[in-house]
């Protein structure tokens, strides 16, 4: 079985209804899963650089796994790539420490479908906002996969109905079911 490595970029994912379930489904049904918190790891924003390089050694898959925000990552998970990913590791003439691993960028969106159409609120489809993860995956030589995605996962506890976090619970599940499939074909 290949090494799998979820980084969670979710900024709280005790708070988190959707990215939470999703993860603790792909650890109830994959062994070997790192899963790395990056909320939990770093709520300084003070990434250890060294000890990411080596998880991400370590894995044949790696996952990205966060909640869609301003049509990106969260801010932690952002920095964490852009500190992570250095030239002689990532990327450049030495930078080969990522070359043939697989990556999965794996997100919720609190927007729905309809939201991300051309003649939704957002205005244009939500994989008009891919490029930049299938580049990131291109300059490291991994192997990008199609993004798994679930939208319309907006609950806020308080405010949303039962109904809406019954709905929030079984789309999270399928969203795990899906990820799951895509790592075991791999």
């Amino acid at each position: 079985m290949k090494k799998v490595l979820i980084i969670s970029g979710h900024p709280n994912l005790a708070q988190s209804t959707a990215n939470s379930l999703i993860i603790s489904e792909v650890q109830k049904q994959l062994d070997n899963v790192e899963v790395r918190r990056l909320d939990t790891l770093y709520p300084d924003y003070q990434i250890d650089v060294v000890a990411e390089q080596d998880a991400l050694s370590r894995a044949d898959v790696i996952v990205w796994q966060f909640p869609f925000y301003w049509y990106s990552t969260p801010a932690l998970f952002k920095k964490w790539i852009d500190d992570v990913h250095t030239h002689g590791f990532a990327y450049g003439s030495q930078g080969d420490k990522l070359h043939g691993k697989t990556l999965i960028v794996s997100f919720t969106t609190g927007g729905t479908a309809d939201d991300y159409s051309v003649g939704g609120h957002e205005g244009m489809e939500l994989s008009a906002f891919f490029p930049q993860f299938s580049q990131t995956a291109h300059l490291c030589g991994m192997a990008f996969q199609a993004p798994i995605y679930s939208q319309g996962m907006h609950y806020i506890a308080g405010v949303s109905s039962s109904k809406e976090l019954a709905n929030v619970h079984a789309n999270a599940i399928d969203h795990a079911a899906r990820l799951v499939k895509k790592i075991q074909s791999l």
